[in-house]
C-alpha cells in the first residue's frame, strides 16, 4: 500500500518538527520553519475539500453557460462548452477549464438584454447566485486547516 498525499506531507512535516527545527540557531528562522508546518497543516486540509468544491464549480458553470446560450448571442459561449467535458478530469485540467469558463461569467453579465424576459430574469438569478456559491466555495477553500485569513 502506498502512502497518500496527507500521509507524505505529515511526513515532511515530522521531519522540519523532528529533525530541521532543533538545528536551527536564530529564533527568526525558527518562527519561518513552525509558519511552514502551519502552511503544510492548510494545504492538508486543502486537499480534501479542493476537488470535490473545483467539481462542484464546474458543473455549476457549465450550467450556467449552458443556459447562457439561450439568451446571450456570443460563440466564446458556445465554443466554450463544446472545448469542455463532463468526465472526470485531473485537479489541474479542472482547475484550467473553470478558469476558463469563469472568465465568461462577466461577459455574459454584461450581454444581458435590457428587456427583462423571464429567461433574462432567470439567467440573471443563476450569474447571482454562482457569485455568491464561488464566494462560499472561497471562503471554504482558504479557511480550512489552522490558517486564515
Amino acid at each position: 500500500m502506498q502512502p497518500s498525499a496527507t500521509d507524505v506531507l505529515n511526513g515532511v512535516k515530522n521531519i522540519i518538527v523532528n529533525i530541521v527545527l532543533p538545528e536551527l540557531q536564530t529564533e527568526q528562522a525558527r518562527q519561518q520553519v513552525m509558519y511552514s508546518t502551519i502552511l503544510i497543516d492548510h494545504v492538508i486540509a486543502r486537499w480534501e475539500i479542493e476537488r470535490p468544491l473545483m467539481a462542484e464549480e464546474h458543473a455549476e458553470l457549465r450550467g450556467l453557460l449552458t443556459q447562457a446560450l439561450g439568451v446571450v448571442d456570443d460563440p466564446r459561449i458556445r465554443e466554450a462548452l463544446a472545448g469542455g467535458s463532463d468526465a472526470p478530469l485531473s485537479p489541474k485540467a479542472l482547475a484550467t477549464e473553470n478558469e476558463r469558463m469563469r472568465r465568461l461569467v462577466p461577459v455574459i453579465a454584461r450581454l444581458l438584454p435590457e428587456a427583462k424576459t423571464e429567461p433574462v430574469a432567470e439567467l440573471d438569478a443563476a450569474i447571482r447566485a454562482y457569485i455568491r456559491n464561488q464566494h462560499l466555495r472561497d471562503r471554504a477553500m482558504v479557511q480550512v486547516g489552522e490558517l486564515a485569513w
